[in-house]
């Protein structure tokens, strides 16, 4: 898992998940951009990659705001960050968003604003990084955070589970597309990960019920994703590509709860 001299965009970095991979990444040798599209995380994102520099001694790590919703943005980041890491070979879309509410009561705005960020902004992202590659001529990684709910509706988060479900048909197409340019293209899908963002919610449903419900007992750490993200994207996974793994602890495997060795 080696990532020395790889040059790395990893999409919604500021904090949680991505901000994980990131430092992730930058511990394996790769040099990174991070990212945000928030005026108020951007002090995130810039002393993240202060402090990666500071950890490296180098300077391996730049933060860069743009809001992926937007295709302008989003193809600027793409270019921006390859121009100053000087080429690019991993690019990770972990952007997205989601809020709850009754599909009744589904605000138009709201669909199009989580479509537009995990959906088309993932897409528009990967294209980029893709045209970028192709030119380079040596191949690449391009990784997408999904979710279990890809595959398991929840109520309140139609709209997010559906732009999920679309990023992995995303990753399978592209896969397909891109093969013939060494590109390879992947899926991530965690399950129930604890962050500083979610830490309130989860404690409040109660933080047992989902270690009860967990095969593995335990909730999912961003350490743990971005560790399986940094095997996808290094040489070792190398023959790997068109499919989306799962980081949940089993937990979609035990969905349907009744135990019928119980009484």
């Amino acid at each position: 898992m080696d990532l020395s001299d790889k040059r790395a965009i990893v999409t919604g970095s500021s904090q949680g998940i991505g901000a994980a991979i990131a430092r992730e990444l930058a511990a394996r040798g790769a040099r990174v951009v991070v990212n945000t599209h928030d005026a108020d995380q951007m002090a995130d994102a810039t002393a993240l990659a202060a402090d990666l520099n500071a950890q490296t001694g180098a300077e391996v790590a730049r933060a860069i705001r743009a809001d992926v919703s937007i295709p302008e943005d989003a193809e600027r980041l793409i270019a921006e960050g390859a121009e100053w890491l000087g080429g690019l070979d991993i690019q990770i879309n972990n952007a997205g968003v989601e809020n709850t509410v009754a599909a009744l009561d589904l605000d138009l705005a709201d669909w199009d604003r989580v479509m537009n960020t995990n959906l088309r902004g993932g897409f528009v992202c990967a294209r980029a990084a893709a045209r970028i590659m192709v030119a380079q001529g040596r191949g690449g990684v391009i990784l997408t955070t999904s979710s279990i709910h890809e595959n398991v509706s929840r109520l309140g988060l139609t709209h997010y589970a559906i732009s999920k479900a679309g990023l992995r048909m995303l990753s399978k197409a592209l896969a397909l597309e891109w093969a013939e340019h060494g590109i390879r293209v992947l899926g991530i899908a965690p399950g129930a990960i604890e962050t500083d963002a979610n830490a309130r919610e989860i404690a409040a449903f109660g933080k047992d019920k989902f270690e009860s419900w967990i095969p593995l007992a335990r909730l999912g750490t961003t350490a743990d994703v971005a560790k399986t993200a940094a095997f996808l994207v290094s040489d070792d996974a190398g023959y790997i590509t068109g499919t989306t793994l799962e980081i949940d602890g089993g937990y979609t495997l035990n969905l349907v709860r009744y135990d019928p060795r119980k009484g």
